[in-house]
């Protein structure tokens, strides 16, 4: 999937699901301390309901939100000022989403511990901290009452301009630790997430994670596969793409794993992901550009350059180091993973590259 697309979501990603849960404390603490709190499990059920804004700039405007949760069960019914409407429930096995205006609806099935370990609430929290460690200074700005709740407020200031995620703040509720405002810059995206409402643990019907379909509604069932990789053979990645470029195997230097990503787009890209004596150095991705797709433009941080004769892109934004290009009806990505690799480095790997077919 377009890794540029992904990074203009993930502002939204994290205005739904930052919600960071931890154990009942008093007194002062740093920050670090609130964000390690905060970031605890915890051996309570948070039961609550709650109604909040989004305002999700460039993404698409604003909308309304209502949720409902309970022992990890959750239902969200979004409405947008212009006019969408959808529901989604997740029953704990099956998560339905309901476009009320298309009328149409998706269906994904997913056994017990599928997503363990894959951005929940939790893990995206700690994700997004450890991303600013080194790049944001955070500071705890004071306390607020946010929708009639005693919070701490959370600000990470970028230590520079033009990285990819930008200025975040965060409201704690002290004694449920649940986020009840977030204001992030991420991607060049400003969005604002903000509970009017949050009842906690208040009496919630199981009859709430129950979704009434229509019977004339379009019903697509999907499952947690859909949307994994498959890993491929080289022979496959031909069939696909026919002639393209690809970094030789050669000095130690051999191709661990080739991927197809499954994601929503119909074109296939693939990923070849690269090791030397067992080491992780980079990955690179490819897919043929057809008529039907656009480039999403640059983003902060990334700066043009030039990569085997051909107009590119290159970012550094901390830990992550991208290079990428289109040539001969194919975009490239090349993602470097090994530390002791630089930038030069890749472009000589990538002057390297050989046609295969």
């Amino acid at each position: 999937m377009n890794w540029k697309k992904s990074l203009r979501a993930v502002g939204l990603v994290t205005a739904l699901t930052l919600s960071l849960v931890g154990c009942n404390t008093q007194g002062s603490y740093s920050p670090q301390e609130i964000i390690d709190q905060a970031l605890q499990e915890t051996t309570e059920t948070t039961t609550y309901y709650g109604e909040y804004t989004m305002d999700m700039g460039e993404l698409g405007g604003k909308a309304q939100v209502k949720e409902w949760a309970k022992e990890g069960k959750r239902r969200i019914e979004m409405t947008s000022e212009n006019g969408e409407h959808f529901i989604s429930v997740n029953n704990g096995s099956q998560i339905i989403t309901y476009d009320v205006v298309g009328n149409t609806v998706h269906k994904m099935n997913y056994s017990e511990g599928a997503f363990d370990g894959l951005q929940s609430p939790k893990n995206q929290a700690e994700i997004l901290f450890e991303m600013m460690k080194d790049t944001h200074d955070v500071t705890v700005a004071g306390e607020e009452k946010i929708a009639g709740r005693d919070t701490y407020r959370i600000v990470a200031k970028a230590k520079k301009a033009d990285t990819l995620l930008g200025d975040m703040e965060v409201w704690i509720d002290k004694k449920t630790w649940l986020t009840v405002k977030t204001t992030t810059n991420s991607a060049g995206n400003k969005m604002t997430s903000e509970y009017s409402k949050l009842d906690v643990d208040t009496k919630i019907d199981d009859a709430q994670f129950t979704l009434d379909i229509p019977e004339d509604a379009t019903v697509e069932e999907m499952s947690e596969g859909d949307y994994a990789s498959e890993t491929v053979t080289l022979d496959v990645v031909k069939a696909q793409l026919g002639k393209f470029l690809m970094v030789p195997e050669a000095d130690g230097l051999t191709v661990h794993t080739i991927s197809l990503d499954k994601g929503f787009e119909e074109r296939p890209e693939f990923t070849f992901e690269y090791v030397k004596e067992e080491v992780q150095q980079f990955s690179v991705s490819v897919f043929k550009v057809d008529a039907n797709y656009t480039e999403v433009g640059n983003i902060p941080g990334e700066k043009e350059i030039e990569v085997r004769g051909q107009k590119g892109t290159v970012m550094e934004d901390g830990k992550f180091r991208f290079v990428g290009w289109q040539e001969n009806g194919y975009q490239y990505g090349i993602i470097i993973e090994n530390p002791e690799l630089t930038i030069e480095d890749i472009l000589t790997t990538a002057q390297q590259m050989t046609i295969v077919q």
